[in-house]
């Protein structure tokens, strides 16, 4: 099966989408409310930290689904699957460190 940039599915554009909004998020949430600390409201970032656990979980799962079921076999959908995985290892250790 030849393997492409984009993928094909339904599925596997949803995890693409999501992974990508996940590393929009990322980078973000760490600019400013890291850097320039122009978000200092604690519920907000909560919302935000809410959202993308719960975008990385879709966009995994997706991704999981489409690999498997549609036999999707894209670039960008390799990406999102290890996107994910590493954003839920990360959520992981913030959660044990606290």
């Amino acid at each position: 099966m030849k393997i492409s940039f984009l993928p094909k599915s339904r599925l596997g554009r949803w995890s693409v989408c999501l992974a990508t909004y996940i590393l929009f998020m990322f980078i973000f949430l760490y600019v400013f409310a890291e850097l320039l600390n122009v978000i200092t409201s604690d519920l907000i970032i909560t919302i935000f930290t809410i959202t993308l656990i719960l975008a990385t979980l879709v966009s995994f799962c997706t991704g999981i689904v489409a690999f498997i079921k549609n036999h999707e076999q894209s670039i960008f959908l390799y990406l999102s699957i290890i996107i994910s995985f590493v954003a839920i290892i990360i959520f992981v250790f913030m959660m044990i460190g606290n």
